[in-house]
């Protein structure tokens, strides 16, 4: 009995997250905002995604 709740909840939890290069770019971004927070000098922040994929496909037509 439970095995089976295990699999199932297992199951259910598998299929909540979705990843995408977005939410890994977003969590890139979110641990750097963090990490730098306590530092003295602002250091340069990653832009959002929109932007950085915006970038990319201009330097891949650019190719």
């Amino acid at each position: 009995m439970m095995k089976y709740l295990l699999a199932s909840l297992a199951l259910l939890l598998a299929g909540c997250g979705l990843v995408t290069s977005q939410s890994v770019y977003e969590g890139f971004r979110t641990q750097q905002s963090v990490k730098d927070a306590g530092s003295q000098p602002k250091a340069e922040q990653m832009e959002s995604y929109d932007a950085y994929e915006k970038e990319r496909q201009k330097a891949k037509s650019q190719q």
